[in-house]
């Protein structure tokens, strides 16, 4: 797996899921039994879009820049990632916020699956390859005499 399969799948889940809080808000909110005020819903279009701006910027990441950059915003997006999941938490437990009712799972597992797909590709992937690549022999070359000025 590269960095630039990495961003097209995150770029594709961030777009339909922002898409769909900025077009439907109430339809995503009821999906997790969300209450729905006028604020609420005004906070879910503006984070829709955010989450567009992320995808389009992914989209756009995955093919202009170097590898360098990439593995920088991999690290970034491992980040969020890390934070979107114990976020998802907080908003299932009781004790705390408890505003996800129901299928909180499924955000469990996106948010899970992309900590856990920047976690490999950071860093287990390079050990990986460090160990399948073939170990370099060096022939020993004699040195030539010289022939001759010409």
């Amino acid at each position: 797996m590269n960095y630039r399969f990495m961003f097209t799948i995150n770029a594709v889940a961030l777009g339909l899921f922002g898409a769909g809080l900025l077009i439907m808000p109430d339809f995503v909110m009821d999906q997790f039994n969300i209450e729905k005020y006028v604020a609420i819903n005004f906070l879910s279009r503006f984070f829709g879009a955010t989450l567009l701006l992320l995808a389009w910027f992914l989209w756009m990441l995955k093919d202009m820049a170097s590898a360098k950059v990439q593995r920088v915003m991999a690290i970034v997006f491992l980040a969020y990632s890390v934070a979107g999941f114990a976020a998802t938490i907080m908003g299932m437990s009781r004790q705390s916020i408890g505003v996800i009712r129901t299928n909180g799972w499924v955000m469990l597992v996106v948010y899970g699956f992309f900590t856990l797909i920047y976690g490999y590709v950071l860093f287990l992937q390079p050990k990986e390859q460090k160990q399948r690549a073939p170990k370099k022999t060096t022939k020993t070359q004699s040195p030539t005499p010289p022939t001759g000025i010409q």
